[in-house]
């Protein structure tokens, strides 16, 4: 590890920096555009802390707890752009992204000269460097902040927020990821949080899938699958999924608030980055083939840990145990 903001990365504890303890939320007027699973907790983090935020969105209902909370709302990103300096955008594919920011009606036509563009999305690291060549001619920042840990960590306010782009626009805009985020980490340049965002959702998918085979196993032999997933987690076989996801399989929900369409797109994304490097994956190829095949059985609406129920159909068993969330909430 490099330490040092001006180095290869730094990570920001927003309980404990004083870096930006001058700015105040209301130095900020902020757009926010897209009000999903992962958008809408994470905007209600900042309206909760007291910034000055307008939404939109493509249903209005989505927004009901933002507004009753102090938010305003717009019919379009034009209302959204008008007066604000800093724009956001989570939006669930390259196209929604792309369409939201270069598109007729959209932010690069409306947001003013000076501003600033967060993309939160997972998007295409190549059109996200097209669109920052495109934001600089019109006088706009752009910072790409993904997002990594579970939808559950932003409505707690502690998932992890990746940074890439320039220093002096990161240090600007930091109080307004801190207010969203737990662990701020600044990767450096544009497109490499975009780059690790990928590579994080893949390790999230190889495990989700090595978790259903490992609680398989041990099933079919006999074994509680409580008993199971108690021994895994105290073994040097754990992972984050495991301790997470895996709840969701044994409760029967899966319910993790991330398709498997998101699944397949991310895992396509991570495997277009390493064609273009020349980098073998083998266990992220042969990830996504598993997400596609899954994607065929249950639809793209299917949630990504019902990857697991191709092996439960294989065996003919269910993996199961009483006393399982069938959502997740942070610790």
């Amino acid at each position: 590890m490099i330490g040092g903001c001006g180095t290869l990365w730094c990570s920001i504890n927003p309980m404990h920096s004083d870096t930006h303890m001058n700015t105040l939320p209301s130095d900020f007027s902020i757009g926010f555009i897209g009000l999903g699973n992962l958008g809408e907790p994470l905007c209600n983090s900042l309206v909760a802390k007291g910034f000055k935020v307008t939404v939109t969105d493509l249903n209005k209902a989505n927004a009901r707890r933002l507004l009753d909370a102090g938010a305003s709302w717009s019919d379009d990103v034009a209302g959204v752009c008008q007066g604000a300096n800093v724009v956001i955008t989570a939006l669930p594919s390259v196209a929604a992204s792309r369409k939201v920011v270069e598109g007729a009606g959209g932010v690069f036509e409306h947001l003013q000269r000076g501003g600033t563009w967060i993309e939160m999305s997972t998007t295409d690291l190549n059109d996200l460097q097209r669109l920052q060549d495109v934001a600089s001619a019109k006088g706009i920042d752009v910072l790409e902040c993904p997002v990594t840990g579970g939808v559950h960590l932003a409505h707690s306010g502690q998932i992890t927020v990746l940074v890439g782009g320039e220093q002096p626009v990161f240090d600007r805009v930091a109080p307004i990821l801190q207010a969203m985020g737990g662990e701020i980490i600044y990767m450096g340049k544009l497109g490499n949080a975009s780059v690790v965002k990928v590579v994080t959702n893949m390790l999230a998918f190889i495990h989700l899938v090595a978790a259903g085979e490992a609680m398989m196993l041990p099933a079919k032999y006999g074994v509680d699958p409580d008993a199971t997933w108690r021994a895994i987690r105290a073994s040097s076989g754990n992972s984050f999924v495991h301790e997470t996801e895996s709840k969701l399989v044994l409760s029967g929900s899966y319910n993790v608030k991330f398709t498997m369409d998101l699944a397949c797109k991310d895992l396509g994304l991570v495997n277009a980055i390493a064609e273009k490097l020349g980098v073998p994956l083998e266990l992220g190829s042969h990830t996504q083939q598993i997400f596609r095949r899954a994607r065929g059985l249950f639809g793209s609406e299917a949630q990504s840990p019902e990857v697991v129920r191709m092996i439960e159909q294989a065996c003919a068993l269910e993996l199961r145990a009483p006393g399982y969330p069938s959502e997740l909430v942070a610790e």
